[in-house]
């Protein structure tokens, strides 16, 4: 099979830029080369739009709409199958937060089960709801930060001001356990391993990782489905 993988809203490790909150991956599959056998009418939609490429960042929604007709139809004709793959960037930062602070390995504050099992959600979504904008960039730039003692100073901050909103949780138990996490962490920031050490690390925690691992699980699905081995994965 072959596959082409494109992205949108790629923003680096800015993760707060209002004018793309999203990450986008788009896959498009097919059982057969659609570089070569829809060459041909590509052509013509190009003749059409008047210009070199067909690129909706250069077309915009006003340029693409004229070719939607001729693009439904080559779909049709090849038969090939689109998936999308989206992360909210502002979120993503606090998942990273969530996933090391509260990780079991890293913070014994954490019960097993409140890391280990489907119970990690429930406590992720509680957690969420106590972030707002300024607490979730200042826990991503902790996060990307390289110089070990701003990171850790930066982190106990966070964790201060979040268990200063632990009292707007409504139940009991979500309360005490939440504010035993942060408090060890606040108390204890050198052992959650929170930041990144390089600009290379730094490359390894943004949303792009994210969203390419769950393109190669839809392919990996694609192929399995299908039972088909790859014959081609071009991304552009």
């Amino acid at each position: 099979m072959y596959f082409y993988v494109d992205e949108s809203g790629h923003t680096g490790p800015n993760l707060f830029d209002p004018d793309q909150p999203m990450l986008y991956y788009g896959v498009l599959s097919s059982q057969v080369n659609i570089d070569f056998l829809a060459e041909e009418h590509l052509q013509k939609l190009r003749r059409q739009a008047q210009v070199p490429r067909l690129h909706a960042n250069e077309l915009g929604n006003g340029g693409l709409v004229p070719l939607i007709e001729g693009l439904v139809a080559i779909q049709r004709r090849l038969d090939f199958r689109f998936d999308l793959y989206r992360v909210a960037k502002p979120d993503h930062a606090i998942i990273c937060f969530f996933d090391q602070v509260f990780d079991h390995g890293n913070n014994p504050a954490i019960t097993w089960s409140g890391y280990w099992t489907p119970m990690r959600y429930v406590l992720l979504l509680k957690l969420a709801s106590l972030f707002d904008e300024d607490l979730a960039k200042r826990a991503w730039e902790a996060r990307i930060e390289i110089d070990d003692a701003k990171a850790e100073a930066a982190l106990a901050s966070v964790c201060v001001d979040l268990r200063s909103r632990v009292g707007e949780l409504p139940d009991a138990r979500s309360r005490q356990l939440i504010s035993d996490v942060l408090t060890w962490a606040e108390s204890n920031p050198s052992e959650i391993y929170y930041n990144t050490k390089s600009k290379k690390d730094r490359l390894q925690v943004t949303p792009n990782i994210i969203g390419f691992q769950s393109v190669m699980h839809g392919i990996a699905s694609r192929l399995k489905k299908q039972r088909k081995k790859e014959a081609a994965i071009i991304v552009d």
